[in-house]
């Protein structure tokens, strides 16, 4: 919990609602904010800059972010004061909207992807829907795998052929990395088993999407839905020039996650 003393009075903000947002596409300091909003009622940025130790300025560049949500409001008062729309209808419109956003982000991806093979006739992209599907196609590329398999991953449990995929391609003498942008009490014990594996892990906080890339040739990019993770779209790039921008991308955020 964090205590936030108001006019003599004790407030509470629980902290388990936090990741909960986050993994709805909320940064923490949104997530703090709006949960702060949702508890107080109608606050100026003043008395949010306060509780939140941050300066003002700040308070609005969050709260137009909240607002484009369509999850606050703004009263233009003097100051400015700003309140929660009732969650209950809010939440539930943004996260249908996110959803939507979503599947065009992956139909724009699949877009450029294949617009890329015609211009190079090199490269291949296939197009796969499901999370079976996602695993079955992981396990294959694994297997093929002769020098580096690049994983990041939201941390869910995966099955027990891809994690025996893992564990062989690393008796091979692959290098295996993944970076899990989930780490709490609900999938520690399934990092710790991939440790045990070989794999190295690390942690980095995200949401929504999954990579693969294998030996800088082939690689899969999933997005999945943030209400079910198991409804999600995969595109498979057989392509080194992608395959090696997405290496590069996977190194930037590998530099910046925290060891597991």
């Amino acid at each position: 919990m964090i205590i936030q003393k108001v006019a003599g009075t004790m407030r509470k903000i629980d902290l388990s609602l936090l990741p909960k947002l986050v993994k709805l596409g909320f940064s923490k300091q949104e997530a703090e904010i709006y949960l702060t909003l949702v508890i107080e009622g109608v606050l100026p940025a003043k008395d949010i800059a306060s509780r939140m130790n941050i300066l003002p300025h700040a308070v609005y560049r969050i709260i137009k972010k909240l607002e484009k949500k369509k999850l606050v409001a703004i009263i233009t008062s003097s100051p400015l004061t700003f309140y929660v729309l009732p969650p209950e209808l809010a939440l539930s419109s943004y996260v249908k909207e996110r959803s939507l956003q979503l599947e065009k982000e992956a139909k724009e991806i699949n877009m450029t992807l294949s617009s890329k093979k015609i211009q190079s006739p090199s490269t291949k992209i296939d197009v796969i829907a499901g999370k079976q599907e996602f695993f079955s196609a992981s396990e294959t590329l694994i297997k093929e795998a002769k020098q580096e398999v690049l994983i990041i991953s939201i941390g869910e449990p995966s099955t027990s052929d891809l994690i025996l995929a893992d564990r062989r391609a690393i008796e091979r003498g692959v290098i295996v990395r993944m970076i899990a942008h989930k780490y709490d009490k609900d999938n520690q014990e399934f990092l710790s088993n991939l440790k045990k594996n070989g794999l190295e892990i690390r942690h980095f906080p995200d949401w929504g999407f999954h990579l693969q890339i294998v030996d800088t040739k082939k690689s899969l990019l999933a997005v999945n839905n943030p209400q079910n993770p198991g409804e999600r779209i995969t595109v498979k790039i057989n392509s080194t020039g992608l395959s090696k921008a997405l290496r590069d991308y996977f190194y930037s955020v590998w530099e910046k996650a925290i060891k597991i």
